[in-house]
């Protein structure tokens, strides 16, 4: 799949200097984790938010699907995965290019986003078909770690 983005200025990651404890509080069933970590280094804190924006545009027999996923965070989305319904066969357009073989009923896989990047997914349904609703998960990496999420138009 060609894959493009539009970036801004990416979103920075907080940094600073902390002295002083975290204490640590992690329960998973019958079992808790204790802990206080000294923090005497630089640290850096990243965020994840990412929003979804759904328009909708009536043209003859058909809709129009365009779903924007804006990635706000300051960590690059590894993987994003956007559904919500069929569609015309050929329709499918990310970021105005065609993808001729997605599927947005099965999910149109899109291979990453970059920090403070969007991503446009079009593509038209027939009139009086009904409307699955939009859905989006979105995978990162940190400290090693695959973190998933999901997201829903606003």
């Amino acid at each position: 799949m060609d894959f493009c983005d539009i970036c801004l200025d990416p979103p920075r990651p907080l940094e600073g200097r902390i002295t002083g404890a975290v204490r640590l509080d992690a329960v998973e069933g019958n079992r808790r984790l204790l802990a206080e970590l000294p923090l005497r280094e630089p640290v850096r804190l990243h965020f994840v938010e990412v929003a979804v924006r759904e328009r909708l545009w009536e043209a003859a027999e058909r809709t129009v699907r365009v779903v924007t996923v804006y990635n706000r965070s300051s960590l690059p989305l590894s993987e994003v995965e956007v559904a919500g319904g069929g569609a015309v066969p050929g329709s499918v357009r990310l970021n105005g290019l065609p993808e001729p073989e997605a599927d947005p009923a099965a999910g149109v896989v899109l291979p990453g986003l970059g920090a403070g990047c969007a991503a446009a997914l079009t593509w038209e349904v027939e009139d009086g078909g009904e409307r699955e609703p939009v859905r989006v998960r979105y995978q990162y990496l940190f400290a090693g770690e695959t973190l998933t999420g999901e997201a829903a138009p606003a």
